[in-house]
This record gives C-alpha cells, structure tokens and sequence, in this order.
C-alpha cells in the first residue's frame, strides 16, 4: 500500500548479507553487531538483532544502557556489550539484565571488580589515541597490578578504537595499532578487539579476536569492500504540483527565481527529517532515473522539486527516490557534505518503515 508520507524500505538480507561478507573477511574473528541508536537510525531492533542472530551473530555492542536493557528483554541469550561504561548507579542494572559494560577507567574496573561476584566476562577499553573514552596508556600498571582479579574472570577482552580507520592511507592507523600491540604484551592470554567497520577492512592484523562492525553491516562505506550491499531505500510521493512564470520565486526568503516557466513538485519531507539545509537550491532527488534539482529552501517538513522536463510524465501520487541501490547513502552523504553515518542516524521518525525479509 502506498502513503502520503515518505517511505523508508530497509532490506534485512542485505543486512544479513554484509555480516557474511565481514564475516568470510575476517575468517580467524569473532564478529559482533553494533545496533546502538536504534541500529543506526533504522529502527526495527527486534528484526534486525534477530536477523544478525540468525546469521551467526552472538555479541553485540550498544553505546547505553537503556538500549541494552530493551534488546535484553528480547533476547535472553546474546553477548549485550555496554560502550559508554559503568557509569554511577548502575551496577545494579548490569547485574539485573545480564549486560557487560566496556570499563573506560580505572575507577570503573575496580568498581566492577568489586561489585560483580560472578565473574563471567569482561571488557576494558584503552585509550591509545581517540582521547575520547577508555584508560590512557599511562594508567596500565594500574591495571596490570589487578591481574590477579582479571584472571578470575571467564573471558577477558582488551579493546581499544581507532580514530582514522575512514582514511585507509592515514598512518595514524598504524601508530594507534602499535600502541595497542604494547598494551597487549603487558596484558598478555585474553582476547582483543581494535577494529570497527573501517579498521576491519585496513588488513588482517588489524583484526585480532573480535570485530566490531557498525555502518558495514547499514550498507555504508561501500568503498570499503565492493561486496557490501545497499540496505536502505528513501522515496517520497509527491502531494502538489505547481506551474511558476519566468520571474517568480518559490521557497523562504524567495532564493529560487524561476529564468523560465517551470513546473515544480513538493514533497513532504524536509530539515525535520533529516535533509539538510545545505541541500537548498543544490540537492536532487531521482524520478526513474533521471535527476530532479531541489529549488528554493528546504523547509521543516517540504521541498520543492523543478520536474519541467518530466511536466507531462509525472503526477501527485507518484514516489520520487532520495536515496536507493543506484544513489546510495554515502552518494547522498557525499551531496549532503556529511558521513553516512549522520544520513542514517537521523533519518526521521516519521517515515514509514517498511522491513524486507524479515523472517
């Protein structure tokens, strides 16, 4: 059934395809799922966990937890891993909901240490160079001096995050990995993680035991690996068409002056949506193919489309395509002036989520 309302078509065997193809990439590693931020804006936790599940996923990653304790009350047996820590009056929860928090400083790991009795897992993160969350390389001896306590514990893992792994050429890569490397040898018999979705595509020895993809599995970074599929689909109907003379203005502040007669579309999205101011008078959407430019200001909730050249082939009900297999989200990203990562994140609420291959 179609709607007057933007629709986003999310393809969960391509989700569960990228697994694979991270998968048969890192053949000696564990591969996680991160589905923090609702799956990266996509929603629908409960399929696309189940879908990841179903293709062999175990442990997944979630930056709070609130995000956990939801996914928990789904799934009862999977590796839930808490990204933004131990923070205060939570351990409680940890316990309730069988969720393990990434320790991002020495005060957390021995407040972990003192508080969790049944010493099943857990995961440190060091900072090696992201500065942003973690214990700084110059803290280690703290945590070497508690080896004792880590060793009781089942499975133990030593992570860290890479700030450039975007940037395939960036050689702080490889400093950020020789700094990991030193602080494996102080900590030496667990498990280690680096690498996230563009870390696992740097090489091999950027893998260790554990990956960490995000965005891959989304379909974003595809310049990454070739293999790795489209999973989101942006169209919008079309719920007015109007005819401008040469010399009229349409839009806020009248920053689109047609230089001829131009039949003009809108559509009912804008920047509440997602779609960027930046995309005034310079973005295009895509009717069958062919590209129609964005004229005048995007609104809050519309935007005005120049269809002159498809005036008699193209009628209100009809879908216009933002983003698809032809114009992916790193295309419209790169139009945007953004990552895929921010496109995918704040796609709006308001679109009707429609979830392929969900079974």
């Amino acid at each position: 059934m179609k709607y007057s309302t933007p629709s986003l078509d999310i393809n969960l065997n391509a989700v569960k395809h990228n697994y694979k193809v991270i998968k048969k990439y890192c053949v000696k590693s564990e591969v996680s799922g991160t589905v923090k931020a609702s799956s990266y804006g996509l929603g629908g936790h409960n399929k696309i966990v189940r879908k990841l599940i179903n293709s062999g996923c175990k442990r997944f990653f979630v930056a709070n937890i609130n995000e956990g304790i939801f996914i928990r009350k789904k799934f009862k047996s999977i590796i839930i891993n808490v990204l933004n820590g131990l923070n205060k009056n939570e351990e409680k929860l940890f316990q309730k909901y069988n969720l393990t928090p990434v320790i991002n400083t020495i005060a957390q790991l021995k407040k972990w240490i003192k508080f969790n009795k049944n010493k099943n897992k857990l995961i440190i993160h060091f900072d090696t160079g992201m500065c942003r969350l973690g214990i700084q390389e110059d803290k280690i001896k703290e945590v070497v001096k508690l080896k004792k306590e880590l060793d009781k514990y089942k499975e133990v893992i030593i992570m860290s995050h890479l700030a450039c792994s975007g940037e395939k050429k960036n050689k702080y890569n490889e400093i950020q990995r020789l700094r990991f490397e030193k602080i494996k040898k102080k900590l030496p018999g667990y498990k280690y993680s680096l690498a996230a979705s563009g870390g696992i595509f740097l090489g091999k020895k950027y893998h260790y035991d554990l990956v960490r993809p995000g965005i891959n599995l989304y379909g974003g970074n595809k310049n990454f690996n070739k293999k790795i599929m489209h999973v989101v689909s942006l169209k919008s109907p079309i719920i007015q068409i109007n005819n401008l003379k040469k010399g009229e203005t349409a839009g806020y502040s009248r920053t689109f002056k047609a230089k001829k007669n131009t039949t003009t579309a809108t559509i009912p999205m804008g920047y509440a949506d997602g779609i960027g101011l930046r995309l005034s008078n310079k973005g295009y959407v895509h009717f069958h193919g062919i590209k129609l430019p964005m004229i005048g200001r995007v609104s809050m909730d519309l935007i005005i489309i120049d269809v002159t050249k498809l005036k008699h082939r193209i009628k209100v009900g009809d879908f216009v395509n933002i983003y698809d297999d032809n114009f992916t989200i790193d295309n419209f990203a790169n139009l945007t002036g953004t990552i895929p990562y921010r496109i995918i994140t704040c796609i709006s609420k308001r679109y009707l989520r429609n979830y392929k291959n969900w079974c």
